[in-house]
């Protein structure tokens, strides 16, 4: 904790919750030297805030050019107080000198100020980014309170989408999803929380009771500042083991590097496999930092560089086991890589882990890379029974060509179903886990509490779309809304032949009415806000050539439809706002049950039960811009059932940007007028005004 020498002081606390210790940024603590200059121009919008006792916020800023000082300053609001005494009294906070890049942002802490109302401003050389402020004590209950998102970071208007999305900026893969002893899910995921693109990867974090209503939480881990080497670093993708304590085991990877890129021939990094334990399950404790995995294994043939994503769960024999996505060095195919701990113990996994050898190897439809590995027991891991699914993600690794299979789709995402021993892994059959392809990098566990195995994964197309192809842009966007699939579970059918990767039955809770609306052939519903659940089930008759065929129709494609079908030949998807006006198929299947989610930006097919399924995203979507029809044009005769939810979610207060007016408008603040604040700001957000990032101006009440 540092102090500054007028009574404001600056704390970046030892036991950081995002850093690690060796990975400070280059922000300048408060000291002797930085001191409130009465000639520098502040911005004209302060931020207030209201602290408890245990209150922590958080802030990231940068200077705005090359060669400007960012500062930032805080004043305690006091009965009484004007203007020209809140600007003499400010003190500063925060002050970064160095300018590395327009993507970062250092990270600081505020966590030693007594209770009661603050106004946060700084200067106009300044680039702030994000401004959010917890409690301690209850922030597994209350989430954040968002005060300040820059414009770049800020999404569109998504109220009422129940698809899981970072309140700001951008979102991939999730990451050390569980759940911890007191019954809470975890969810992390790989983040970057200053403009909608990927960057340098943080990992975002919120919990749930029902993995379906969230609560966000503080930003877990930042990465060390690598801009300067032209790097692309990050925490990456990882995992989560429960702890004896309560507390979590977090694994991730990350990219090592000593010289700036082009400095060598070859690229200058190498990947290994990192551990921390959490501290109050959100935060590190950088304590326990290890690396626990130096460099991948001398392997023979020989693997390549790209070496990540690992998975650690428990096992057979009671030991605890890790996937890691790897690749043969002369790309000929991609690999899983199994490593076992020799230690029995949760909390002791912070080493001895011994390399076992490639679990699993794929080389088809130009695969080179196995992403983001999982390996899920269908039940008790201990139980030599037990069959468990494996999942992994086709990528390219080292190599410029993406594989794509027979129908063009690319980065499809493997699932098989076998035996595992603890040595090998033997399938028993294989199925996709998305037939559109748009839904990858899924992660999952086998829930001791409930005796269920959860999944969840990312809807990876932005929703931009290239203007000469129709095609989902999945590079350089700027504007990069993604999110989440919904929460699932894996079940074994029950003669044991296929896997049905299922929605959670707790979803139909965010039905309007008990009561369905009945879709009838030939004529339109509309959606009234543009969440839905859609049912249909139905016996084909084998002596007639009979098909299934729903249309969705976006408000803004022009007329231009996203048409699923089912006929003899199997499932079809077009989107036909797509100029090639690609098929997404599955050959030979003729499902009983459909079952369609459709969200604002998102829409999601079940057959049944989810032995086929997908999701896709719409292009440009948002509150406005969404499924705005739904239309069954043919059925089978034998329709046995046909209905429609509307679909309302609730979003918890911590998705929402806070309203922070200013609460000096002419005169001396007045008891009533601070009062009036500090209520406004608790009960925050009103039912009837609920929007994303809508700032309300409440000046005239004060």
């Amino acid at each position: 904790m540092f102090s500054s020498p007028s009574n404001s002081s600056f704390s970046f606390s030892s036991h950081s919750p995002v850093y690690e210790s060796d990975y400070l940024s280059p922000q300048t603590p408060i000291n002797d030297k930085l001191s409130l200059q009465h000639t520098e121009r502040f911005t004209n919008k302060p931020v207030n805030v209201l602290l408890h006792g245990d209150s922590i916020v958080h802030f990231w800023i940068r200077p705005t050019t090359k060669g400007e000082i960012a500062k930032m300053y805080m004043c305690p609001i006091e009965v009484g107080m004007v203007i020209d005494e809140i600007d003499q009294s400010r003190q500063p906070v925060a002050e970064c000198k160095k300018y590395t890049s327009d993507i970062w942002y250092d990270f600081f802490e505020i966590n030693d100020k007594p209770a009661g109302a603050y106004t946060l401003t700084w200067t106009k050389t300044t680039k702030l980014s994000l401004i959010y402020v917890f409690e301690q004590k209850t922030v597994l209950r209350e989430g954040i309170r968002i005060l300040f998102i820059s414009e770049d970071a800020k999404l569109p208007n998504f109220e009422g989408s129940y698809h899981f999305r970072a309140p700001f900026g951008w979102i991939n893969d999730p990451s050390g999803f569980n759940r911890s002893k007191d019954g809470l899910f975890h969810l992390f995921y790989q983040h970057y929380p200053h403009v909608k693109e990927w960057n340098p990867m943080h990992w975002g974090h919120a919990v749930s009771k029902d993995l379906i209503h969230w609560i966000h939480l503080p930003i877990f881990m930042i990465p060390p500042n690598l801009m300067h080497l032209d790097f692309e670093n990050g925490h990456f993708t990882g995992s989560s083991i429960n702890l004896p304590n309560g507390e979590f085991a977090v694994f991730w990877s990350q990219r090592k590097t000593l010289v700036p890129r082009g400095t060598v021939n070859a690229e200058p990094w190498s990947e290994n496999q990192k551990y921390v334990a959490t501290k109050d399950l959100i935060r590190p404790d950088w304590t326990t930092h290890k690396t626990i995995i130096e460099r991948f294994p001398t392997d023979h043939p020989p693997l390549g560089k790209s070496f990540h994503d690992p998975v650690v769960f428990l096992g057979p024999g009671g030991y605890y086991y890790m996937t890691v996505g790897g690749e043969r060095k002369d790309g000929s195919a991609g690999v899983v890589l199994l490593y076992k701990n020799k230690n029995k113990r949760a909390d002791q996994l912070d080493r001895d882990w011994g390399y076992q050898g490639v679990l699993y190897e794929d080389n088809r439809d130009g695969l080179r890379l196995c992403e983001c590995p999982m390996l899920i027991a269908m039940g008790d891991p201990l139980d030599a029974n037990t069959e468990w699914v494996l999942s992994y993600l086709s990528d390219r690794g080292s190599y410029p060509v993406l594989g794509k299979d027979p129908e063009g789709r690319e980065r499809m995402n493997a699932l098989f179903v076998g035996h595992f021993d603890g040595k090998k892994f033997v399938p028993r059959f294989e199925q996709k886990m998305d037939f559109v392809g748009e839904s990858i990098a899924y992660q999952g566990f086998y829930d001791q509490q409930s005796g269920s195995s959860f999944l969840i994964g990312w809807i990876r197309h932005l929703g931009k779309i290239d203007a000469n192809t129709g095609e989902p842009d999945t590079v350089g966007c700027r504007d990069g809304v993604t999110s989440l699939t919904l929460p699932k579970e894996f079940v074994l059918s029950e003669n044991g032949q296929y896997l049905m990767v299922r929605p959670l039955p707790t979803l139909s809770t965010l039905r309007q009415k008990k009561q369905p609306y009945v879709i009838k052939k030939g004529k339109e519903l509309h959606l009234e806000k543009g969440q839905a659940e859609l049912v249909f089930e139905f016996n084909w008759d084998n002596g007639r050539e009979e098909t299934f065929e729903l249309n969705l129709t976006p408000t803004h494609t022009n007329g231009k439809k996203l048409e699923f079908r089912i006929d003899k030949n199997g499932i079809e998807l077009k989107r036909t706002w797509v100029t090639s006006n690609k098929r997404l198929v599955v050959y030979n299947a003729k499902p009983t049950k459909m079952h369609i989610f459709i969200d604002l930006d998102t829409v999601e097919y079940f057959a049944d039960e989810g032995r086929w399924s997908g999701a896709i995203r719409l292009p440009d979507a948002s509150q406005e811009k969404r499924i705005g029809t739904v239309e069954l044009k043919s059925a089978p005769r034998m329709l046995k059932e046909s209905n429609m939810w509307y679909l309302n979610y609730k979003a918890h207060k911590s998705t929402y940007l806070q309203q922070t007016g200013n609460i000096i408008k002419n005169g001396p603040i007045k008891k009533h007028k601070l009062e009036n604040h500090r209520k406004k700001i608790l009960n925050w957000p009103k039912k009837e005004n609920c929007k994303h990032y809508i700032r309300l101006d409440y000046e005239n009440d004060l």
